[in-house]
């Protein structure tokens, strides 16, 4: 693993194959930062708007990295804790030629910031071969946090076999995000609330608004529970709080 300046700022980008839960993940984590004060902008690379309920949390921007790069040295100037960039699936090629374009890791150590890709991953061949492309791509000047989306599977054996001992040479991590039942994703992602708003709706049913708190929590305690998942995206004093993410939600 490379060296750099401690507690970096991060420049999070969720990547991955289509339709894993790029998105879910993104608004999940927002909803952690938020909850502990972080000064955060989110951007959405993506035409289907997936982060506009959370609007009222943050200030989210649609991008595109082919009409211009200069948003991303204005913001590294503007006292963000973290900046939260949701990409479009099978876009590794589009990531990879940007962040050469804009000599993206060299401005980001200039300024004591860090690039996390945060993928998740199911169970198809597809994530495996996208890991290991971004691996091979930024190596060791980036971190990395798989997301093992138990929605799709739980065991995993082709990124346990194929995957992970890569992402483990460049000092990678992985967390699980569990299965949320269908009704309640449907129930909340009908209403176009941020995750974390959940909770005290009453349009939605009880019961579905209690699995929705106990797969909020679940999350959340996976990272905090792993030190480099904490270090990768910034969170590192989530483990020194006297009270846990449990009871800010």
């Amino acid at each position: 693993m490379s060296t750099y300046s401690p507690n970096p700022k991060r420049l999070i980008m969720t990547v991955g194959d289509s339709r894993v839960g790029k998105s879910t993940v993104m608004r999940l984590l927002i909803d952690l930062f938020c909850s502990l004060g972080y000064r955060l902008r989110a951007y959405d690379h993506d035409n289907r708007k997936r982060l506009e309920p959370y609007k009222c949390l943050v200030g989210v921007e649609s991008i595109n990295f082919d009409e211009g790069t200069d948003w991303v040295i204005e913001e590294l100037r503007n006292g963000y804790d973290t900046l939260a960039v949701d990409m479009p699936g099978q876009h590794i090629e589009g990531i990879c030629n940007y962040i050469d374009q804009v000599k993206l890791f060299k401005i980001l150590g200039k300024v004591g910031w860090r690039l996390t890709f945060v993928q998740p991953i199911s169970h198809r061949l597809d994530c495996v071969e996208y890991l290991s492309q971004l691996l091979a791509f930024a190596g060791n000047q980036a971190d990395y946090v798989v997301v093992k989306n138990q929605h799709f599977d739980l065991m995993f054996k082709l990124y346990q076999t194929s995957g992970y001992p890569k992402l483990k040479d460049v000092g990678g991590c992985d967390i699980a995000l569990s299965g949320l039942n269908k009704y309640s994703y449907e129930a909340i992602e009908s209403i176009g609330l941020p995750y974390s708003q959940v909770r005290n709706n009453i349009k939605i049913f009880s019961v579905y608004r209690a699995y929705t708190y106990r797969w909020l929590n679940s999350f959340y305690q996976s990272i905090k529970s792993n030190s480099l998942a904490s270090e990768y995206l910034g969170l590192l004093q989530i483990r020194q709080q006297q009270e846990s993410v449990h009871d800010d939600f």
